[in-house]
């Protein structure tokens, strides 16, 4: 009986120095990405247009680009006391588009409008010449969890869907000059650079 201790103790001695263990480092790791990547599909385009200003700048001819595809583009012209601002469309115009994508999946953005209002000749202003404004941004949400519906600020409600992205068309209202001039619209081509948010 004793001899078959002995045998049994050894057996496990033995057992327990024949396990082996590896031991291996690894890291921990995590990628944080808290901005919105936004992408732009197309600029906002007001089309051509014969435009007029008031030379007084009291008074300004609108041009409202709808971001609803299916929307038409609208005229406004103001006159009074002998004093006419005009604005007639040419050829028409079309909305900018914008494209968001690697975010959170169903999460809701916001968008912040431009701060810039000017848009200036490319060839530069002259002495007395008129400019225009933009300004009444509108937005429509074309993919997304909201498609077909325009973005509403109060209740933000552009959401992105199950894949992280959402996209958008912008539209606003183009006026024409709030200054004195003494000549017209120079012919040409007129621009302004502008910024546009979107973040969660």
């Amino acid at each position: 009986m004793k001899f078959y201790l002995s045998a049994l103790a050894v057996a496990t001695v033995v057992s327990s120095f024949s396990t082996y263990a590896a031991t291996e480092s690894f890291e921990a790791k995590v990628t944080v990405q808290n901005a919105v990547v936004l992408t732009k599909d197309n600029d906002l385009n007001f089309g051509t247009i014969r435009a007029i200003s008031d030379p007084t700048g009291n008074l300004q001819a609108t041009l409202t680009i709808n971001p609803d595809p299916d929307a038409t583009n609208v005229t406004s012209q103001d006159d009074a006391a002998g004093n006419v601002a005009t604005i007639s469309i040419i050829e028409g115009g079309e909305a900018g588009a914008f494209s968001v994508s690697d975010v959170v999946p169903n999460s809701i953005l916001t968008i912040s409008d431009p701060v810039n209002t000017l848009v200036q000749p490319l060839a530069g202003q002259g002495l007395n010449e008129p400019d225009f404004t933009v300004g009444a941004w509108t937005y429509f949400i074309t993919s997304g969890t909201n498609a077909g519906g325009l973005y509403t600020s109060a209740t933000p409600n552009l959401q992105a869907g199950v894949d992280g992205a959402v996209s958008f068309n912008i539209g606003a209202t183009l006026s024409t000059s709030s200054n004195a001039s003494s000549v017209d619209y120079p012919d040409g081509e007129y621009s302004g650079s502008f910024n546009i948010e979107v973040s969660y």
